[in-house]
């Protein structure tokens, strides 16, 4: 057994653990806004595998499509999260800066 498959296994392992953290964290949450904070744990778990797939198999084709493929998620995943609860807010309210800007009035007050 050489280290890059000891190395790889680690990371696979904390990548699937992050991933079955964020969808006990979905389903446990009762609120959207609350679900969003784990949709950002599961771009950092999809990282960690596709660091384990370079180390075992190099940055070959499937080694670079994968290390890209997860720095994507990770990259984007928080960009998905603040346009997710823009939206949640905006169907809430109307418009999402409404409440705000009453609150920033009372708080000149």
């Amino acid at each position: 057994m050489s280290w890059r498959h000891v190395a790889a296994t680690v990371l696979l392992c904390a990548g699937c653990s992050l991933q079955v953290l964020a969808v006990l964290g979905l389903v446990v949450m009762r609120n959207a806004y609350d679900r969003l904070h784990y949709l950002g744990l599961a771009g950092y778990g999809a990282l960690l595998i596709a660091v384990a797939i370079v180390v075992r198999e190099s940055f070959s084709l499937i080694g670079d499509k994968s290390l890209m493929t997860g720095a994507v998620l990770a990259l984007f995943g928080p960009v998905l999260a603040h346009t997710t609860a823009r939206s949640l807010r905006a169907r809430e309210h109307g418009d999402w800066r409404a409440r705000i800007e009453r609150h920033r009035e009372r708080e000149r007050s």
